[in-house]
């Protein structure tokens, strides 16, 4: 048997080694931390410069770079894993030596004075508890809003109202890069192409052709790739359902379109309009490339709690009036041929990956 005093300076002591090495491991973290953020800034000032190359076709390179600001953004699961046993081990291990030593010298009676005394231990425990927390959200800072303030998770990069909001960029040459183009199905579906897939922004559409109408909000879900289970925040050639038109209004004697496009983003005032001209082709519509697009100065828009109000330009959306209270920021999308009646559908197809 040992003895008694020696064995509890041996237990201090190596707790306080314990915590040297708890210390050294937060200052590993912290530099490897470092090293990722000034990364992940080059890349994401590399991928916000891109779509200033409004005459060049960057949906490559730009997906590229969001792949690369998720390679530096998540840290490889296996070293994380280790990080973290050694750190939860390390913590319990001074928590139990602790509370041993402490249970040694516990005498009675047991007065008011240990109440103040466990207060202490409790709030000790408690500042170790979260510097664990911290530690666990510096390896992986998925879903934390402290470091989303600093290096914003990759899904982000594809949100247009996040870049509007909190990144000096041009929302219309942002989304100049998705290659935004308009399909009428034989069917009579119509659907929103994109070669990147942009989201987060509000849109309304009109096609008088059809007398049709189509608003809602885009906001795009992936999930996890099936074999390495990592998330994916960008994808390339999608479709999105908008609307469902009716059979008579795709009669033959339409042999083009022109469709308005309006997209509404956070962080803005005016919206993006294009003019999409479609022409008839394989039994429904495709629109021709390049369409028209410009800032519509004569609309002026606000977002308050999460719902889209029409200061100035009415005018232009006349069709609407009938669903003013309906243009909610819901991650739904609603269409109508009928707005005199005042009734809209919910377009319930899920997006498509071509």
């Amino acid at each position: 048997m040992f003895d008694q005093e020696i064995y509890v300076t041996f237990l201090w002591t190596v707790s306080g080694a314990l915590l040297a090495l708890l210390g050294s491991t937060g200052i590993f973290v912290s530099l490897l931390v470092q090293r990722r953020v000034e990364r992940l800034q080059d890349v994401l000032e590399e991928f916000l410069e891109l779509p200033y190359f409004e005459n060049k076709n960057l949906t490559g390179p730009m997906a590229n770079l969001v792949r690369k600001y998720q390679m530096y953004y998540l840290f490889p699961h296996g070293p994380s894993q280790t990080l973290l046993f050694y750190l939860d081990f390390t913590l319990a291990l001074i928590g139990g030596i602790w509370m041993f030593v402490l249970l040694q010298g516990l005498q009675p009676p047991l007065g008011n004075q240990l109440v103040i005394q466990g207060l202490l231990l409790f709030l000790i425990a408690g500042n170790f508890l979260l510097f664990r927390r911290l530690l666990q959200h510096s390896i992986n800072p998925t879903g934390n809003e402290l470091f989303n303030a600093i290096i914003p998770p990759p899904d982000q990069l594809r949100s247009v109202s996040y870049l509007s909001r909190y990144v000096n960029v041009s929302v219309r040459s942002m989304i100049q890069q998705a290659r935004l183009a308009l399909v009428i199905q034989p069917d009579g579906e119509l659907r929103l192409k994109e070669e990147l897939s942009f989201d987060d922004f509000f849109y309304i559409l009109s096609a008088p052709g059809l007398a049709l109408w189509a608003w809602g909000e885009l906001r795009l879900q992936f999930p996890a790739d099936p074999i390495t289970k990592k998330p994916v925040p960008l994808q390339r050639n999608i479709e999105i359902p908008l609307a469902g038109t009716s059979a008579p209004a795709l009669s033959e004697t339409i042999s083009s379109l022109t469709i308005t496009f309006w997209i509404f983003a956070l962080g803005e005032k005016h919206p993006i309009q294009y003019r999409f001209i479609l022409d008839r082709e394989d039994g429904g519509f495709h629109s021709r490339p390049f369409p028209e697009n410009t800032v519509q100065s004569q609309i002026v828009y606000q977002v308050e709690q999460k719902k889209l109000r029409i200061l100035k330009g009415m005018e232009l959306l006349t069709g609407m009036s009938a669903f003013l209270d309906d243009l909610w920021w819901d991650g739904e999308r609603y269409y109508t041929q009928t707005p005199a009646k005042g009734v809209p559908c919910r377009c319930l197809r899920m997006p498509e990956i071509r």
